[in-house]
């Protein structure tokens, strides 16, 4: 049993608990960016938790996959800051709104995708030429995934605010997105060198121990750390004023 892999367990069980609260209290328009986090959590306990059994190449697969559910997760927070800071979607044609999202889920899905086949065919015990390849080709679109929000939020950051009642929240989950985007980077960066170059060494789960600490737990608390902080302090966002003030007939859970 792994100190580290203990610590993983009880922190992301602690995370888990306000994850659940903003679900929430950040109403419709968070739902898919908290949900995603909770999976994220639990798939950083689930990981921990083999991990600790010793289930071997299952704790190495679950976390190769982990990342995926924090990109979907930072989409989906992303997303609700763009519309309690300007109501830009509303202007925005739906149909291109979702289809939008739809192209980036499937690309974060693929991208896992291969990564978890390639992942489990080099720790089984006949590798092929064509499971690193899977995992290369998926760590490129997880990354080409990460570039896409940064991009997304940066161009968000410069458009000036609206004068609604949601904006400072909005600014507040924008923020925080960023630096948590620039933070996960470091793990994507240490995942896509432990997949790819297969050191012993660089392993996420048998690896050395510092590197496991710095590049790959430390990244993953820290980002969730600062999403769970600003979505606790937009929490007052109030969904029912801010639809009214667009749109006086519609109310409830937005």
């Amino acid at each position: 049993m792994s100190g580290l892999d203990a610590a993983q367990l009880a922190i992301f069980a602690v995370l888990s608990l306000p994850v659940l609260y903003l679900i929430y209290s950040h109403g419709r328009r968070g739902f898919l960016g908290w949900g995603f986090l909770l999976i994220y959590c639990i798939l950083r306990l689930t990981g921990a938790g083999m991990a600790i059994s010793n289930s071997g190449p299952s704790a190495q697969i679950i976390s190769s996959i982990g990342l995926s559910p924090m990109l979907l997760a930072l989409d989906g927070i992303l997303h609700e800051a763009c519309y309690r800071r300007t109501y830009r979607y509303q202007a925005l044609n739906k149909g291109l709104e979702y289809a939008t999202m739809a192209v980036y889920h499937v690309l974060i899905v693929t991208g896992v995708a291969l990564v978890g086949s390639g992942a489990g065919g080099l720790a089984g015990d006949q590798p092929e030429a064509s499971d690193l390849k899977h995992v290369k080709v998926g760590m490129a679109l997880l990354e080409i995934g990460w570039g896409f929000l940064v991009l997304w939020a940066l161009w968000t950051l410069k458009e000036r605010s609206h004068a609604v009642s949601t904006a400072r929240e909005g600014s507040i989950l924008l923020y925080g997105v960023l630096v948590a985007l620039f933070v996960e980077e470091i793990q994507l960066i240490y995942s896509l060198l432990a997949q790819c170059t297969q050191r012993a060494d660089l392993n996420p789960t048998t690896g050395n121990l510092a590197g496991r600490v710095v590049l790959g737990f430390l990244p993953g608390v820290i980002a969730t750390v600062v999403l769970v902080v600003v979505g606790v302090w937009t929490r007052g966002v109030s969904p029912k004023k801010s639809v009214n003030e667009l749109d006086p007939r519609r109310s409830g859970w937005v």
